[in-house]
């Protein structure tokens, strides 16, 4: 199976890596993640689609691919930097998988003096009327061998995010983003575990992935959202997988510069990787 970046943060590089590797062309960053999971009965299986249509479509198109390549879009949270590319998937009649919460109310990030709305547009809203998801916070196959993680238990209070709020139905609460879901890929090197952000903990998501499996966990990737993490979650962080026994770590999108630098130095099995990188597995 193949795992493609098609949207991070950064785009990737030609590091030395002896698994991650470059496709050509000039591929455009943005806040946000979509991965592309190719497996090796010939599915593909998108999750998440970045912050906008335009660096979405770019990059799919670099990769030799368009909508109607792929079988389904799965997306693990309802965060506007997850759903760019969504309105345009509906139109063209690619199935969509999530939670039952992703679209429910109004989200912000509410820290003191940077409030700002980060849910899904207008216009996904009313594409989602016309073309309803298929929902379920269970764990659930998607195509063989591609997988749901189901809503998180949130088990470590180190692992809790701050400064989000939603609004349902005029009364703002505290947003832990109970919705975010992860998926489980088998490879024959083990489970590939992909995060969006990670707002349930990439701790909480791998130990209850590692209490519903005894496959061997080879490697994760995707967002922890460890940026401006305190250094005691950080280490808290570190401690936690290499307990669980995560053969690799491709930490991406929201985990930040200090914490990507210490999986660096920590876990000998750490990759580089962003936009237009790929590894097979």
């Amino acid at each position: 199976m193949r795992l493609s970046c098609v949207i991070d943060d950064r785009t990737g590089s030609r590091d030395g890596s002896r698994i991650v590797h470059k496709a050509s062309g000039n591929f455009l960053s943005e806040h946000g993640i979509s991965l592309l999971i190719e497996t090796s009965g010939g599915k593909r299986v998108l999750m998440d689609t970045g912050s906008s249509e335009k660096a979405f479509s770019h990059n799919l198109e670099l990769l030799g691919l368009g909508p109607d390549d792929l079988d389904l879009v799965f997306i693990t949270h309802g965060h506007y930097d997850h759903l760019g590319a969504l309105p345009m998937l509906l139109r063209e009649g690619v199935p969509c998988h999530t939670h039952p919460l992703t679209f429910q109310g109004k989200r912000f990030f509410d820290a003191p003096g940077k409030r700002r709305d980060i849910g899904p547009s207008q216009e996904l809203l009313s594409l989602l009327e016309e073309f309803p998801p298929e929902y379920d916070d269970r764990p659930r196959e998607l195509v063989p061998g591609v997988w749901t993680s189901g809503e998180i238990r949130r088990g470590n209070r180190f692992e809790r995010p701050v400064h989000f709020t939603v609004d349902r139905d005029g009364e703002e609460e505290e947003d832990i983003i109970i919705e975010e879901q992860a998926l489980c890929v088998s490879t024959r090197k083990g489970l590939l575990v992909l995060t969006g952000c990670g707002h349930a903990g990439v701790v909480n998501i791998l130990s209850q992935i590692r209490r519903r499996s005894d496959r061997k966990l080879h490697m994760v990737a995707g967002g922890f959202h460890l940026v401006n993490a305190p250094p005691s979650t950080l280490l808290k962080t570190m401690d936690g997988l290499k307990k669980i026994g995560v053969e690799k770590v491709a930490p991406m999108h929201c985990t930040g510069f200090e914490a990507t630098k210490m999986f660096s130095d920590r876990f000998p099995g750490f990759e580089l990787m962003g936009t237009g990188c790929y590894i097979d597995l």
